[in-house]
């Protein structure tokens, strides 16, 4: 079964890279956002198989979006992709059993995350 996945940054020409990268790879791009509160209403209409979001954008950080998320479905994947690799950044993720990706990302490392 194909999966889904919204992907969630500030910066336009990340969210366009990874949409066109995943779709190439056979992984359906069901939404796009720039900023966290959008990424909390794509998951409640979307309903993904996997989120891909940045920790820090405007209007929402990826933590916040975390959080609403998770009480939406404790049981959703969130991938986080970030260029910040301060220990608290990782230290946060870790508690809240959520994969970080440094950036400049790995795009194969990226696609072994989601069909983890």
């Amino acid at each position: 079964m194909q999966r889904s996945v919204i992907v969630v940054d500030d910066d336009e020409d990340t969210v366009r890279l990874f949409s066109e990268f995943l779709e190439e790879k056979g992984i359906k791009v069901v939404g796009t956002g720039y900023d966290g509160v959008t990424a909390i209403k794509l998951y409640k209409e979307k309903k993904p198989d996997v989120v891909l979001i940045d920790m820090m954008m405007p209007n929402g950080s990826g933590f916040y979006a975390i959080k609403k998320i998770q009480e939406i479905n404790s049981k959703a994947k969130i991938i986080a992709v970030s260029g910040d690799s301060s220990y608290s950044t990782e230290e946060k993720l870790e508690k809240l059993s959520i994969p970080l990706i440094q950036k400049p990302f790995n795009m194969e490392q990226i696609l072994s995350v989601i069909n983890a």
